[in-house]
Parts: C-alpha cells; sequence; structure tokens
C-alpha cells in the first residue's frame, strides 16, 4: 500500500503545531509521506530531519527571479485558476492592497507559480490548513481546487467548542455530515445547557496550555529584518513594526482604545446600557470584526460593513427599525468618522458594544449578520437569522438568494418564523458536534492549548478517523449509484 501524500501549510505559528503532529504520526509508523509549504521563512527549522529538503517548499526563497520572469501569461493563468486572482487579492486585509491593481496582480501570479511548481512535483493528495488569513494562502487554495487535490481546512466550531476539516474555506460541513450517536445528543444537550446559563464549553479547555519556547523579541526582529532583506523584500503584510510593537503591549493598547471610546466616541450609541429601551419592532445587525479572516476571507465584499447596513435598510420589513450592535473587540478601534456616518442614516439604532447582545437578539424581529456566531445564537434562543455568508451553520439560517429578494425574506421571518423545538435544536447540535472532534490548529502563542501532547494526539486521530468516513461515504455513495 503506498504512502498517503499530505502536505501542510504551515502559516507563521502554526508550523509548531504541524511540526509536532508530523512527529507524532511518524511515532505510529503512520504511512504518510509529508510534504511542506513555509509562506514565510520563521519558522523553517521545525522541518529539519522529518521531511527531506526536496518535499520542503519555502515561498520567497526564488521569488524574487520568479517575480522578475513573471509573464503576461503566467497572471492570465492565475486568474483563470480556482476563484480567479483577483478574489484572491480582495481578501487581504492589509498589505497588497495598498499597491496598484497591476502590480499585486503580477506578485499574486508569481505566489501561483512559485506553489504550481512544487505541488506539480509532490503531487500530494491532500493538503491541511490552518486559518487562511493573507494573499498566498488564498493563492493556493486556488490552485488545489483546480488540480483536484483533497482539502483539510481547520474550521474552529467557535463556542460549541472544538473544530473539524472543512473540504474549502468557507466552513463546508463534510460530506458524510448529518449523523448523530446518542453520546452526541447527549453532548449536545450538555452544550445547549451551558449557553443558556453562559458557561463556556468544556471542549475549548480540555487540556493544559503548554506553550512553546518562545525566541526573545530582539531575536525574532532581527530575524524578521534579515529575511525581509534576504528573501522577501516583496512580501506585503500588515505585520509592520508598529503592528508588532501594539501586539506586544496589548493589555496597554485595550486600555487605550477603551479610553478613546468613552472619551470621544460614546456619545455616537443611542443604546448604552442594558436598562435603555429598546425600540418596538427591530432587525439586528451585529457589526463584524475587521479586517478579519472570518470576513475578509469569506464574504470580501461586506468588508465595507455599510454595505450590509445599507441593503437592510432598503429592505426592512414596514414599521421597523435597524439597530446596529458594534462588536466589542472593536471598542475603541473604528474611527469616530465610522460612526458619524452610522448616526446618519435614518432607522439606525445604535448600540454600545457593552449593551448585553443576548437581550437585543431575544428582542429582535430578525437577526443578521454577515458570518458572525451571532446567528447560531439566534437559534438557540429561537429566533430568525439571516446570514450573508457562508458558515457551518448556514443551514440554520436563511440567505437571501439576491438583495432584490430581501425585502420579502426579511418581512417573512419577521412574520412567519417558526421556531425549532428544543429537540430539534439537540438533534441540529448533536449533527454539528458528529463530525468535529476536541482539538485545535491554531497560533500556539495565542492558544498555548494548540500545543498540548492530548491535543496533537486527538488531531491526529481525528485526522485518521476523517479521513475514513471520507472513504465509507464514497463507496456507500457509488454502491447505492450501482
Amino acid at each position: 500500500m503506498p504512502p498517503l501524500r499530505i502536505c501542510v501549510y504551515a502559516f507563521s505559528s502554526t508550523a509548531l503545531f504541524f511540526g509536532a503532529l508530523i512527529e507524532e504520526c511518524d511515532k505510529h509508523d503512520d504511512l504518510i509521506e509529508w510534504s511542506i509549504i513555509f509562506p514565510q521563512g520563521h519558522f523553517r527549522h521545525i522541518a529539519d530531519g522529518s521531511i527531506p529538503r526536496e518535499r520542503q517548499c519555502y515561498l520567497y526563497e526564488d521569488f524574487t527571479r520568479a517575480y522578475q520572469e513573471c509573464s503576461a501569461t503566467e497572471i492570465q493563468r492565475a486568474m483563470e485558476s480556482g476563484e480567479g486572482l483577483q478574489t484572491a487579492l480582495l481578501k487581504d486585509k492589509v498589505g497588497y492592497r495598498l499597491l496598484n491593481g497591476d502590480e499585486q496582480l503580477r506578485r499574486g501570479a508569481t505566489m501561483d507559480a512559485c506553489y504550481r511548481r512544487f505541488l506539480a512535483r509532490i503531487k500530494p493528495d491532500f493538503i491541511i490548513f490552518p486559518n487562511l488569513e493573507v494573499v498566498d494562502g488564498f493563492v493556493l487554495m486556488n490552485i488545489v481546487n483546480e488540480l483536484g487535490i483533497g482539502v483539510l481546512y481547520y474550521s474552529a466550531m467557535r463556542f460549541l467548542g472544538g473544530g473539524y476539516f472543512s473540504s474549502d474555506l468557507y466552513e463546508t460541513l463534510p460530506r458524510y455530515f448529518g449523523n448523530y450517536t446518542v453520546e452526541d445528543l447527549a453532548l449536545a444537550r450538555q452544550t445547549i445547557r451551558d449557553f443558556h446559563d453562559g458557561r463556556p464549553t468544556d471542549r475549548d479547555n480540555a487540556y493544559p496550555p503548554t506553550l512553546p519556547p518562545k525566541p526573545r523579541w530582539l531575536q525574532r526582529l532581527v530575524l524578521t529584518h534579515w529575511l525581509r532583506w534576504k528573501y522577501e523584500r516583496l512580501h506585503a503584510t500588515e505585520d509592520n513594526l508598529l503592528m508588532r510593537i501594539r501586539r506586544n503591549i496589548r493589555p496597554l493598547m485595550m486600555k487605550l482604545w477603551r479610553a478613546r471610546l468613552d472619551l470621544t466616541q460614546a456619545h455616537f450609541f443611542h443604546i448604552t446600557s442594558d436598562h435603555d429601551p429598546l425600540p418596538e419592532k427591530y432587525v439586528l445587525y451585529l457589526l463584524q470584526v475587521t479586517p478579519e479572516s472570518s470576513i475578509n476571507g469569506v464574504e470580501p465584499y461586506y468588508v465595507d460593513q455599510f454595505r450590509g447596513i445599507d441593503a437592510l435598510l432598503l429592505n426592512l420589513p414596514k414599521g421597523h427599525r435597524l439597530v446596529a450592535k458594534e462588536h466589542p473587540i472593536m471598542c475603541g478601534r473604528r474611527n469616530s468618522s465610522f460612526y458619524r456616518e452610522l448616526r446618519r442614516r435614518p432607522g439606525v439604532v445604535t448600540a454600545h458594544p457593552a449593551v448585553d447582545t443576548r437581550r437585543l437578539i431575544k428582542h429582535a424581529s430578525v437577526v443578521t449578520t454577515i458570518t458572525g456566531t451571532a446567528g447560531l445564537e439566534a437559534y438557540l434562543l429561537g429566533n430568525p437569522c439571516l446570514s450573508f455568508g457562508p458558515n457551518f451553520f448556514s443551514h440554520l439560517c436563511r440567505r437571501p438568494p439576491a438583495l432584490s429578494d430581501l425585502r420579502g425574506v426579511l418581512t417573512e421571518l419577521a412574520t412567519q418564523w417558526k421556531p425549532p423545538s428544543d429537540t430539534q435544536k439537540e438533534i441540529e447540535i448533536a449533527k454539528l458536534l458528529n463530525v468535529s472532534a476536541t482539538f485545535m490548529v491554531t497560533d500556539p502563542w495565542f492558544a498555548p492549548t494548540v500545543m498540548a501532547p492530548e491535543n496533537i494526539k486527538t488531531a491526529r486521530e481525528y485526522l485518521w478517523l476523517h479521513l475514513r468516513r471520507l472513504d465509507e461515504f464514497e463507496h456507500s455513495r457509488h454502491a447505492l449509484a450501482q
């Protein structure tokens, strides 16, 4: 039996997790031929001794030469790959979008050419992705989709805890989704009880934090600038010096942002406490964190929050207002001009980030979001939700097929919605839990649990379980077709 060929996209410090996962699989003599992609060079050492050099790809190792040789033909090919190069570039947070359009296309096409050559040589069966946040990752996903390579994209289950492997970055549930066991049902009941009681799920705190050694900030600074000078001069990123300083003084920055909100922006909010009266009838819109992968990577059109707000205002059910509630994480981070412009919209009622979101959800005629977890909260609280973007619980919400249909959908939800029964809720959550496991794939310095031996062990077990269930599903489908 030939080994399974699996490549990992080792973005940033998730490389440390993947190094531990590869070591765990090797310990059990799993039949896997590993390869690895490093979009930047900070953690290339994790492949030393475990993956031969010919199965390693460092994007910028020969990037400058490839950029100089990039032709119009390569740009055109990249624009025809997957969802298109322009789509990958428009998902950028802050980096490439600061360059002119032609330069963006050329650098993106160079990424496409470098990755394409590597994948043509190693021919992986699957690629494991962490959460995608940067342009080169979206470019890689385009190529993978075009070539028909299997995708194992880690998607977190938000407040349900744990996560699963999706076949794309849109959190599409696995093909075998739909079953559940008695154990899943019991866990679903407990999860729903925890949700209503305001308790965090145990699945996100299942393992003890195990933080890997972190180089001193001076070492990291020197390495970053050396890589930038030596290889990565054409890499555009939001991770500049100012961003790194802010990251290292995060507690102070949060205090400063909160002070900014309290001193200069609090007067923009109509609803400032949980005791303030709410409109008689309203549609609730939950503002999202921007820029952020959960919206940039999935629904970049709505990164401009006013696109969603104006679409709703123009299509509100009769007699309704639109309550726009700020996200707590964005406390003090938006410019005052955003709130000033929001207050100019007739029919908008603004809610302070500290206001209880559940209270707003419970009294809303309809809850609306782009890709936020508020949609799942609304379902569990028995309220209708409209979601503009995809996510793993999209099937529990409504999605407008077109903006021209939005008024009808909102009116229908506001006047004809029948909330699910407690039994229905338990079954739907059980089906979601059935395809997931208690493991995480993310930045270990942000979530130290990631490097816990138990998390690595569970990730390996889930990898094989997921692949086996996919195989069984395909065999079952072919048998039925015959």
